[in-house]
């Protein structure tokens, strides 16, 4: 089978910018929420440990 000369024409090409476009665009949103949940999750347990901590010193008085 001989190899054949292939050609992309723009709209081909056109295609998969497009696609590569909205694949990055999701990936980045999807990295971003996690990151902003991820923080969040770390405030809360900050918030709990301080407020256990301030509950324990101010039980020792």
């Amino acid at each position: 089978m001989p190899e054949e000369d292939r050609k992309l024409t723009d709209s081909d090409v056109e295609a998969i910018v497009q696609l590569l476009d909205k694949k990055v665009t999701e990936r980045f949103y999807s990295d971003l929420g996690r990151g902003v949940w991820a923080m969040l999750w770390k405030a809360i347990i900050v918030t709990i440990v301080g407020i256990a901590a301030y509950g324990s010193v101010k039980g020792m008085k």
